[in-house]
């Protein structure tokens, strides 16, 4: 029911073995099938040329990959409907006398094509056929409520659905509602785009991913803050879509402030899928979530890093029996018997990855919500380092999220301020100045000065070390910042040399260095590797801020200045375990 798996040209194509449906497990050029109302050919096909960047990496001279370019390109001449210059995808009808399949191997054999695939009508993946369960059990299974204790979600956070609409009165989501989008007309809801649930799957994903809670009112979603922002992806009350509608509402959504967003339809083994994860990932710093399909097949095949594609567990916390699996697959999230909201104002319960991939996505909110600084590739992996594994990664990929380890390990990436508690002056005269002047940056106030010193042939210097005392341990701390503000006058020609004490070796260790204005600048430093080193068993930190200039006027020796420190602060996180 999912589509296929073509990953480049470099690729051998070969038929996997079959499912239980009888079904190739992953679709490829020349073995494309369809089966009515999970996922359907359209007579079109999506197409992407190969990357200029792949044929350069495989030795094609800058002329060699002009000719690959204009040759695929003319190709598509009289056939394309669509062209998607955000990630260079032809939508094109299939000539007459071909196929899917015939029409993919032409393009394909030719070696001009990352891939060609059937733009797949898709259906949304949910079986309501599973009893329903008059409580949300799933809550308690990935400890969502130890995590509200942390952190209940940011209004500030916007979760993206595409799917086929919302009931936009819904007590549990109305309110927090943000306008959308209707992929299909392409029109924002504010300029009449239509948005309203034709189907009632997008009603029930939306509150899986984000009901309001704690309002007396229904249930709750994994966050219950959150903005939602629903992108419709279908006019037909069957809620059938094609590909590149779905990867379109996608981009839309991750366009327009969507920090994660979230596709709970079949196809997720079509390239284009891994192409729209990456433009979310790398051009909006955004998540996708894509369900990774209800026909219990092996995703092994492929693998999109861009996307997360989420599997569907059970009350028992295993593999749900409907469940896609695999290599393919990031991660497993409750999706049996999940109750959320309905179309018509209501409660119910339904069962699929389409659950599954709703409530993962909420998850990726409330990551965001502790911690906005994080980009989508941090946000991915605190999602999949912080899984609770329920069996082997070939099935299950990272394992099933845990919303409260993964909040934990958000929190702890937030970096922790520490202010000194001490400076003393290493080189120079003590002009003025206190520990205090220095804990916040200066915006003209005092600050700590040291007026500098003849220092042998290495001209005139000026130095201080600061001390702090971080509420941390050595094996605990995970990375360190510096941050120091510093000025000189009169201007001169003066470098700034910024050591901190090694614990290890017993030595100052150089970490940075910058030209000294006569204005004061905050400059600073991460360390990001082996940073226990820099903090003792007492749990104190040093820094030595060394200014040196070697400038003269004509014959005479260096001259003198005084080294302003306006600001010195140490920022730290800690390990998530």
């Amino acid at each position: 029911m999912t589509g296929r798996t073509s990953k480049s040209l470099l690729l051998t194509w070969g038929l996997i073995a079959l499912s239980a449906l009888g079904l190739a497990q992953v679709q490829s050029p020349g073995k494309y099938w369809e089966k009515e109302g999970v996922i359907e050919f359209s007579g079109e096909m999506i197409v992407r040329p190969v990357q200029p960047t792949t044929l350069k990496a495989l030795g094609y001279t800058d002329a060699m990959v002009i000719t690959v370019e204009n040759r695929a390109r003319k190709r598509m001449q009289g056939i394309t409907r669509e062209y998607v210059g955000a990630t260079d995808e032809f939508i094109v009808k299939i000539p007459k006398g071909y196929n899917e399949n015939s029409f993919s191997l032409l393009l394909m054999k030719s070696g001009d094509y990352e891939y060609a695939h059937p733009n797949f009508i898709c259906y949304p993946l949910n079986d309501p056929n599973d009893p329903l369960f008059p409580q949300q059990w799933h809550h308690q299974t990935i400890q969502a409520p130890q995590a509200w204790d942390i952190f209940t979600g940011s209004n500030t956070v916007t979760v993206g659905i595409c799917d086929t609409g919302v009931d936009r009165n819904h007590e549990d989501i109305g309110p927090n509602r943000v306008p959308g989008y209707n992929a299909v007309d392409n029109k924002a809801e504010v300029d009449g785009g239509d948005v309203q649930d034709i189907h009632g799957h997008g009603t029930h994903v939306t509150g899986d991913a984000a009901a309001i809670g704690s309002n007396a009112k229904g249930v709750a979603g994994v966050g219950w803050n959150f903005k939602t922002m629903m992108v419709r992806v279908s006019n037909s009350a069957g809620g059938g879509s094609a590909m590149d509608i779905l990867t379109k509402a996608a981009r839309y959504a991750a366009d327009h402030g969507c920090r994660t967003v979230s596709v709970s339809y079949s196809g997720v083994d079509s390239d284009t899928v891994g192409t729209a994860g990456t433009y979310c990932k790398n051009v909006a710093n955004a998540n996708l979530l894509w369900a990774a399909g209800n026909d219990n097949r092996d995703l092994s095949g492929f693998s999109w890093p861009d996307v997360i594609v989420v599997g569907a567990s059970n009350e028992a916390d295993q593999k749900a029996g409907f469940s896609a699996y695999g290599r393919g697959v990031h991660v497993f999230a409750p999706g049996t018997n999940i109750l959320s909201t309905t179309l018509g104002g209501g409660y119910g319960g339904s069962s699929g990855t389409s659950m599954a991939a709703p409530v993962a996505n909420g998850a990726c909110a409330l990551i965001v919500s502790a911690n906005p600084s994080l980009t989508a590739q941090q946000v991915q992996d605190i999602l999949e380092s912080t899984c609770d594994p329920i069996g082997p990664p070939s099935i299950f990929g990272f394992g099933r999220i845990n919303v409260f380890k993964a909040l934990q390990a958000a929190a702890a990436s937030n970096p922790i301020d520490t202010a000194p508690d001490a400076i003393s002056v290493f080189e120079g005269t003590y002009m003025g100045g206190t520990v205090n002047d220095i804990k916040l940056p200066n915006v003209g106030g005092a600050y700590y000065s040291i007026r500098s010193v003849k220092s042998g042939k290495t001209g005139q210097t000026a130095g201080a070390v600061i001390t702090w005392h971080p509420d941390t341990t050595k094996a605990k701390v995970n990375t360190m910042e510096f941050f120091f503000q510093t000025k000189e006058t009169p201007l001169t020609l003066v470098t700034a040399f910024v050591y901190v004490w090694n614990t290890s070796t017993g030595k100052w260790e150089l970490i940075n260095q910058y030209p000294v204005t006569s204005e004061f600048q905050i400059k600073s430093k991460k360390i990001s590797v082996n940073a226990a080193r820099f903090i003792s068993t007492s749990k104190e930190v040093k820094a030595l801020v060394r200014a040196v200039s070697t400038t003269t006027k004509g014959r005479q020796a260096p001259v003198p200045y005084t080294l302003g420190i306006g600001y010195a602060n140490l920022q730290y996180t800690e390990k998530t375990n």
